[in-house]
Formats: C-alpha cells, structure tokens, sequence
C-alpha cells in the first residue's frame, strides 16, 4: 500500500462531508433539531447540532473507495479480519445512541449501559490492553484484569470526548490532531490498513471544523458536532489506541506505543478525571452537569472562546513535545506520567487563581456602573470630547452629538466642549448656541500621520494616534481642574484613551454610535485594492481590541444600533456595559405632495468611503439601468467634503452639491432618496433624515436590518442587487400613488419612533 491510497480516502471522505454538510443543515432548520443555548453553555444562539452524523458516511465511503482503487485497479490485496464487523457493531451503537439522543434526548444511565455494551466489543475480539510496558512496575496483565480495564478506559476515553466538546472546534480539533498522529504511527508500524480509516476521519473533520469555527448562525452555516459525533470520535480513537498499544505479531511491544496513545488523549481524560473527582469530593454526582471542565474555566478567567480553544491546542501540543522529549531522554513511563500530573495539576491552580482575579475585576466593574449611575445621578457640568468640531453639521456623527447634547441642555446640564479643529477657525459662537463653554484644539496634521504610525507600531488603532494630541490632553487637565465637570462623554472610541490614562472610567461615557470593528471588517472584505483591503483587515483588529478594551474598563458604551449591539456581544465577554441610543431625527411639519419625478438623492457626507462606495455604485452600475427608461432622471450627490473622485461624477444627469446649509430644501422636492450602502455599521442618518422629509427611501438590506420599523413594500423598498434596486427605483417614479403612500408611511414610522427627546432619554443615568 503507499501513500496514494491514503490520501485518495482522505479526499472521498472530504468531499462527502462537503456534499452531505448543507444537507444536514437543511435537514436540522427544517425539523428543530438546534442545540438551544442555557446556562450551561456558552453560544448565544440556537445552533443545528447533527454535524457529527457525517463522520460515519463519510469515512465509509473514503475507505470504501480507497479499497476499490486497491482491489480493482491495482491488484493488490490487503484484507481486514472478520473481527472488523464486531468493531463495526460496536461503532454503530455508539453513533446511533448519540444520534438519538440529538433528536429525542435519552436518559444517562442508558447512553451509559450502550457505552458498556460497546466497550466489551473489544475483549470479545481479544482486542485489550494487555500490557502496561513498565509502567508502575507492571507488564504484561493477565485477562481477568485486562477485560475489565479495557472496558473502562474505553468508556473512560468515548465520555471524555463526548464531555470536552463544550466549544467551538474543541473536541474536533484534539481528535483531529490524534487521527493525524495516528495515521503517522500505523504507516510506520507497518500497520498500514489502519491509516484508510484515520485518513478517512481526517477529511471528514476537516470539513466539519470549517463549519463549526467558520460557520455563521446568521447565514445557516454554523454547526456543532453533536452526540452523534462526539460519541463517535471518542469511540474511533479508543479503537486505534488499543490497537496500537496492544501485544500483538503485528509490531513488538513497545513503551513508547502507550505513551503515544496516552499523550493523545492526556487533556480530555485528564479533565474529565479531575471534573468526576472535584464533583466527588464536593458530594455530587460524578455526571453532574456544570461548567468546570477545562474550557469553561479557561472562559472564567477572561478568555474567549477561540482563545480558549488555542490555548487548550497549545497545551496538547506542549504535552506531546515534553513527552516525546522525556522519552528520548530515557525517563521511564511512570515519571512522565507523573511529570504530566503535576504540570496539570499546577496549570489548574493557575487557571483557578486566574479566575479569582477575573471576578474580583467583575466586581469591580459592577462598583464602577454604580459609581457611574451615581455621578450621572448628581451630575451638574458635563464634559465632551469631540475629535472634530461639531460646526457645522456636516456628517451624521457631528449631528448626533450636537442633538444628544441639545437634550441634555434642556434637562438643565451645564455643558463643556473640548473639541479638536482642524481648519484655525472654528464656529465657536454657532457651538455655543448648544454647549455653554467652548474649548479648542489644533490638530497638526503632521503629528496626527506621526502617531498613527507610532499607535500601528504599538499594536493600537491608527485612528487613536491620528486624533493624538498633547496639547489636547493637557487642556483637559486644566478643564477638569478648573472645570471640575461631574461626568465625561467621549463622542467616539478614538477619544476613549484620553479618559483611560486620567483613570475617569467610574465618571465616563464612551459615546461609540457605531461598532467601527463590523464596518473595517466589511470593508476589508469588499473588492478594491489589495493593499487597501489589507491595511482595513489590520486597523478592524486593531479597533476591535480597543473595542473589548473600553467594554473591559468602561461601565458604559453606548451604540445606535441593536445589531452592532449584537456584534459586539459574541466578540466580547463583558456585553454587560453595552447600552442602546438609536439616533433621532427632527421631521419637517408637512409631506410635500408635489415634488420631482426625475430626481433621486443620496444623502451622507462624501469623505467617507461607505459612502463614496455607495455613490459609485449606484452611478456606475444602477443609474444606468435608470437611464434607459427614464433618460431625463436626474441625481444628487446632497454631502459635505466630496472627493475629486465624486466631483468627476458630475454630469449632465449627475449634481454633486457638497454641504449645504439646509438639507431639507435640497432634497424635499425629490422623488426618492437612494441608499445602495454595502459598507455600514449603526442606524445610517440618510435614511431617517430623508424619511423625515417624506421622501421614500430604496436601500440595502444592510442598512434596513439596523431599523426595526423598516418593511419592505410598507414603509420602504428593500433590495440588494443592482438590477432590483434599479427596478424598484422605476417603480416609485412611474406610480405615484405607491409613491406617497410609501412616504407617508416612511414619514409617520420616523415621527413615532425616533424623537431625539425619547432616544437620549437616560443617557446619563
């Protein structure tokens, strides 16, 4: 046999499990069949759970193929032994259990008595562990001992696979690793029909993990593995490590058989062991459920889940190399062994002092939120800091920040900007119409390129370093001394560092509007230029820690949208200093009935490319489409600071106005207002302020999923491709009637749900 066989049933069992994997998921949504979340587990969200009923299938089909191209093609002859079929008996029960018990639920006590009947499968065949190689003094056992240790490691092995898949790509993950190893050690033991069966299992997980780790609940592509597989793993590799272990003609005993197959398997046997006797000793049950197995405690101390499962990857490859080093060294079995205990043991008590340390900081946060309620409580002077002075308002952030502290100054706070400005000559008399005293600060655009360069060198995002000032921060510390405020509001996560080296976290609010993470994160995947897309990918890391950071320390960040929200929850364990303030909007006092037909609007300050995206593509590939029925249509780029990019649009058929002072006598005459954004985060302000005019709005799903109130056909038109967007476009200019109605229905949703005064209500409490 060579090596072409091996890889032939690792690529049939791969492509298998490719094409039976959406047909689980299919099977799962259909029928209910989701691993539904509780206080036990870890995921947020109901997940299908049948990923492991593909592992059988597929590596039958592997082996099976892998044998044809033997037998048929190339002559050669290789057969298993009957005892295979008890094995294969033994295999199938323990599938179909953990199957069953993923559709219906089956009691403990029977999952465990099929697990037994399994186990005496293999000292039916003569298949045990015969012999302990020295370890503990001890060599060959005799088959009145033998039987019974057999059956128990067996059952011991299966359940501590089946117990450590508590996250993503864990158990998968570990039993991959020994699958490979395995393979490796059969091939060179000249045991070479085996590595059929792990090369078949090989590709069946690999597939499986790539849906488990990489799967999202959102599009129906995530998975977990299930009884059905976790049973089936730990039942596989039991058989492959007694096989490999035992005394046999096959190959010569050796120690280093047992070590390998007991290095394999030392984190989860290790774990669950240490779990039934901490649940022992505590007077429980050994199969109590809790969450103090290896994961969750690593969860405990601040960990996330894909750091957690790296960590515990890491640990089983350190645990190989020490070994297979000891071994090499000439150390006995026995003081391996006893090596390995008490690393793990010390590794345990490491983890434990770090999650005291994580729940002291827990309480400490729980101290901060109260502070903080207190001081908003009896707040008196507020301080904002803004990177860029609000006057004028000329982008949707500046807009909000201004009404949010419009409301503030009616609830009788004293207001103080802190602002940096770029251009020398702010509008400090407009800003004080809002805010009380006003502050400002130059920004140097050369030292702003400076520190961002230094922030990427420091693993921090560029956008902190680019809004960098030392003449800014020392003007806050004169503020605060000869200010005194009571409460601090950073008008976005770029303005969080400059209260997180004063220590005002207890008196602080990060206003972040927008999880900035989830729009680098779309951008970095959006077509465009390589490089471009490569420096989005490296600042959205950067700005997602930063992110977790201000949720770590801050007791309260607020977002205008329930699905950043939502986004920033599975990427961080501290949701709890999360808060939503969706934007509002002030509505013209009437509908116009009479407006345009030939014109379409885009609202949204131009210097953003989400917004030069958008424009792009509505010009390039929509507009188009529009022409050629309607050629007299004309389009309004209506946004301040465009690009030379978006100037060269204009045209005959293209207006790009740049700021204007009053938005709504530019677009109010507009038949409709057109929102193609493919790059967003947060509510997007285009859409309230142009339903606020009583224009109807055709948009992305993207945005429409940030604006519950949003329906399709009712309030607003909603489509993704450039075609329908095109379609739905013609469609509002050639009915009037729907037309209207869809405006003011857009018009009465926007006058309902989104006043300002009613968004910023408890702000600062």
């Amino acid at each position: 046999m060579t090596a072409l066989y091996i890889f032939i049933s690792f690529i049939a069992s791969a492509l298998t499990s490719m094409l039976l994997m959406p047909w689980i998921l299919s099977l799962c949504k259909r029928n209910g069949f989701f691993d539904r979340p509780n206080d036990r587990k870890v995921h947020k969200n109901n997940t299908p759970r049948l990923g492991g009923v593909i592992f059988v299938p597929s590596a039958i089909v592997g082996i099976t193929v892998a044998l044809g191209v033997i037998f048929n093609f190339y002559g050669e002859s290789d057969p298993l032994k009957s005892s295979t079929i008890l094995i294969g008996f033994g295999i199938f029960s323990i599938y179909v259990t953990g199957l069953l018990d993923d559709i219906f639920g089956l009691s403990a006590y029977l999952k465990f008595f099929i697990q037994f009947i399994a186990a005496l499968c293999f000292p039916l065949i003569g298949l045990t562990l015969n012999n302990l190689y020295g370890f503990c003094g001890i060599y060959e056992i005799p088959e009145v001992f033998s039987y019974p240790l057999t059956v128990f490691l067996v059952m011991l092995v299966v359940n501590s696979i089946n117990l450590i898949d508590g996250i993503d790509g864990l158990a998968s993950s570990l039993s991959l690793i020994a699958f490979v190893v395995f393979t490796w050690a059969f091939w060179n033991w000249g045991m070479k029909i085996f590595c059929l069966f792990t090369a078949a299992m090989s590709g069946s997980l690999i597939v499986f993990l790539w849906y488990n780790l990489f799967g999202d609940n959102a599009k129906g592509t995530k998975i977990f593995m299930g009884d059905s597989g976790s049973l089936m793993l730990g039942y596989a590799l039991s058989y492959l490590g007694l096989k490999f272990c035992s005394d046999n003609a096959v190959k010569e005993p050796e120690q280093y058989s047992l070590l390998l197959t007991y290095t394999l398997l030392l984190i989860p046997t290790f774990d669950l062991t240490r779990v039934a006797c901490s649940r022992i000793l505590r007077g429980e049950h050994p199969f109590h459920a809790d969450k103090t197995h290896i994961h969750h405690k690593l969860m405990r101390t601040g960990h996330y889940m894909r750091m957690a499962l790296l960590t515990i990857l890491a640990a089983d490859v350190i645990f190989a190399l020490l070994n297979a080093g000891l071994y090499f060294a000439g150390v006995e079995i026995t003081w391996i062994v006893l090596t390995d205990v008490v690393i793990f043991s010390i590794w345990q008590k490491l983890i434990d002092r770090s999650i005291a340390k994580n729940d002291e900081r827990i309480a400490t946060e729980t101290n901060l939120r109260e502070k903080l309620r207190e001081n908003a409580a009896k707040a008196k002077k507020i301080c904002i800091l803004t990177p860029r002075f609000p006057i004028p308002e000329n982008g949707g952030d500046v807009l909000r920040i201004n009404n949010i502290a419009h409301q503030l100054r009616k609830q009788g706070y004293k207001l103080i900007l802190l602002s940096l400005e770029d251009d020398g000559q702010p509008q400090i008399f407009e800003a004080q119409r809002i805010y009380h005293k006003v502050y400002t600060v130059h920004r140097n655009r050369l030292s702003s390129l400076i520190h961002s360069f230094v922030c990427l060198l420091q693993a921090q995002p560029m956008q902190c370093g680019y809004y960098m000032s030392g003449t800014y921060r020392r003007k806050l510390r004169e503020i605060i001394q000869k200010e005194n405020p009571d409460l601090f509001i950073a008008h976005l996560l770029r303005m969080m560092p400059y209260l997180d080296e004063l220590g005002l976290h207890d008196r602080s609010i990060i206003e972040m509007t927008d999880a900035l993470s989830k729009t680098y994160a779309m951008s970095s995947q959006s077509k465009g230029n390589c490089l471009l897309r490569n420096a989005y990918r490296i600042e959205q890391r950067l700005i997602l820690r930063a992110e977790q950071y201000s949720l770590l320390h801050f007791p309260k960040n607020v977002l205008v949208s329930q699905a950043d929200i939502d986004y920033l929850k599975t990427k961080s364990l501290h949701p709890e200093s999360l808060e939503l303030h969706t934007n509002g909007i002030v509505c013209s006092k009437n509908i116009r009935r009479k407006y345009d037909p030939g014109k379409i609007v885009f609202v949204g300050n131009m210097r953003t490319l989400q917004n030069q995206d958008a424009v792009f593509c509505f010009v390039q590939d929509i507009f188009p489409r529009i022409l050629k029925q309607k050629p007299d249509t004309k389009f309004y780029i209506v946004g301040a600071q465009p690009p030379q990019s978006i100037q060269q649009l204009a045209s005959d058929n293209v207006f790009v106005t740049g700021f204007v002072d009053d938005i709504e006598s530019t677009i109010c005459d507009a038949c409709l207002a057109i929102a193609p954004v493919r790059v967003a985060a947060g509510i997007q302000n285009k859409v309230l302020v142009a339903m606020g005019c009583g224009i109807p709005v055709v948009m992305t799903s993207l945005i429409s999923n940030a604006i519950p109130e949003l329906k399709h056909e009712e309030n607003c038109l909603i489509q993704d491709e450039a075609a329908t967007l095109a379609d739905a476009c013609i469609r509002l200019m050639n009915h009037p009637d729907f037309r209207q109605q869809l405006a003011i229905n857009g018009y009465e949703i926007v006058k309902q749900h989104y006043s300002w005064k009613d968004k910023i209500h408890g702000y600062v409490k």
